[in-house]
């Protein structure tokens, strides 16, 4: 078999499928040197969400292998379904791995300002990184992802609905259509949209009949149409912005369709991982006084600050560029004098976004010392968290590490030190061990 081929089962919805190809690849095919090694990327949809790519945690763990990656992070929409899968294929590849969450919360003291959700007063999409186990079935934090699905799910079909009756001649059945589409029935926007692709292929057959109907539709010429008909992710976004309405989220009831900040960082706390603030590009009413913003947040309970690198800085216009750059250097500043460790990715959920940033630019050389910190840190924390239960938070770090320059300092060398190849359930590191002495018996 091929090495294309095996890759090829990368993305199979079956998991055993995957982590034996895994193995397969490890043993039989040596990757080329990365090009971009010693790079980081902590955000990265898998297919539990939606990866433009199709990618798996497995074949994102293969990318970031392959491409000579320290270190390499899951993230997904609502759900921790890569979880053990992203540290197991991160065990087999000798690369370090973490996992996490996003999804929207309330902040109910920004009621009335925007924050990181265009369009939305209030509303703020938020993470949890550090993740090493998946829930307990019936405790809180599992009912609480179940809320989050049923929250999900009504969204889609009452947004389906609308865009059924726009499109009728293709329209979807969310049962049959959709929810095929993913691994574990966590559908989102983007699988409803590459259904309506896939159902105007099924229905017209032909690329001119296809081209046909989305250019009527659309109000685009038909030239332009089979043009996006090349480029399936491009299509799809013009779908969106002529079809899909925004959420249905208003000042008047987001507080009521979202978990409010609290509740999401208790759930992500209890489950020993680290509650985790997103940037978005500080031109919002919200992250206009970002040290504000952060200090409050820190006094709420998050420890770590994501960060999409590639939109503060990648930019056409050039104004735009100067003004978003402008504020990225800020909050790595304030960051820095917060003491507040700064992950950085792609995010992977849209078909050509990068799957590495490009840390050589002149734009983010200087802080790419900063993500690898971030990086071996929040992976010191899911080594220790989940082979002694001494993580970030714990009583122990608590106890012994109580001021947070210390803390992130120590969980930085914890995660440099850890071989992502070992298996460390032998090994014992006792709750009255000093952080010395936890690093030494590493």
């Amino acid at each position: 078999m091929t090495k294309i081929e095996v890759e090829s089962k990368l993305n199979s919805f079956s998991k055993k499928e995957r982590l034996e190809a895994l193995k397969q690849l490890k043993k039989d095919f040596v990757p080329e040197p990365g090009k971009n090694k010693g790079f980081v990327n902590l955000h990265c949809h898998t297919f539990y969400s939606f990866n433009g790519y199709g990618y798996s945690p497995e074949r994102v763990a293969w990318m970031a292998y392959n491409e000579g990656l320290a270190a390499v992070g899951s993230v997904d929409f609502d759900v921790l379904d890569a979880v053990t899968e992203m540290l197991e294929s991160g065990r087999i590849l000798g690369i370090r791995t973490v996992a996490g969450i996003e999804t929207r919360v309330f902040v109910k003291e920004m009621a009335s300002k925007v924050i990181n959700s265009p369009g939305e007063p209030g509303v703020f999409y938020f993470m949890g990184t550090g993740f090493y186990k998946e829930p307990l079935e019936g405790s809180k934090s599992s009912l609480l992802l179940k809320k989050f699905a049923g929250i999900a799910r009504e969204r889609n079909i009452a947004r389906l609905a609308g865009v059924n009756r726009d499109l009728k001649e293709v329209a979807l059945d969310y049962e049959g259509d959709v929810l095929p589409l993913t691994p574990k029935g966590n559908a989102t926007e983007r699988h409803i949209l590459a259904a309506l692709i896939n159902k105007s292929e099924k229905i017209f057959i032909e690329k001119n009949r296809i081209a046909e109907y989305w250019a009527e539709k659309l109000g685009i010429d038909r030239t332009k149409a089979e043009l996006l008909l090349e480029k399936p992710a491009e299509l799809a976004e013009v779908i969106r912005s002529k079809f899909f309405k925004k959420a249905s989220s208003s000042p008047n009831n987001a507080g009521a369709d979202f978990p409010s900040l609290e509740e999401v960082i208790e759930m992500i706390k209890s489950e020993g991982a680290l509650p985790t603030a997103a940037y978005l590009d500080g031109t919002s009413e919200g992250e206009k006084d970002i040290k504000e913003f952060l200090e409050y947040l820190i006094a709420k309970g998050i420890v770590v600050l994501n960060i999409v690198p590639d939109r503060n800085w990648n930019l056409k216009d050039q104004k735009e560029k100067e003004i978003k750059y402008s504020n990225f250097k800020l909050v790595m500043n304030v960051a820095k004098e917060l003491s507040l460790p700064v992950i950085a990715g792609t995010e992977m959920n849209k078909a050509g976004l990068k799957q590495v940033d490009d840390f050589n630019t002149p734009e983010l050389k200087p802080y790419l010392s900063d993500f690898l910190d971030g990086a071996y840190l929040v992976y010191g924390h899911t080594i220790l968290a989940k082979y002694f239960d001494i993580g970030y938070d714990s009583a122990w770090a608590v106890k012994h590490l109580p001021l947070r320059p210390k803390r992130n300092e120590f969980y930085l060398r914890a995660g440099k030190k850890t071989d992502p190849i070992k298996d460390y359930s032998k090994l014992v590191v006792g709750k009255d061990a000093t952080p010395e002495k936890a690093l030494e018996l590493l």
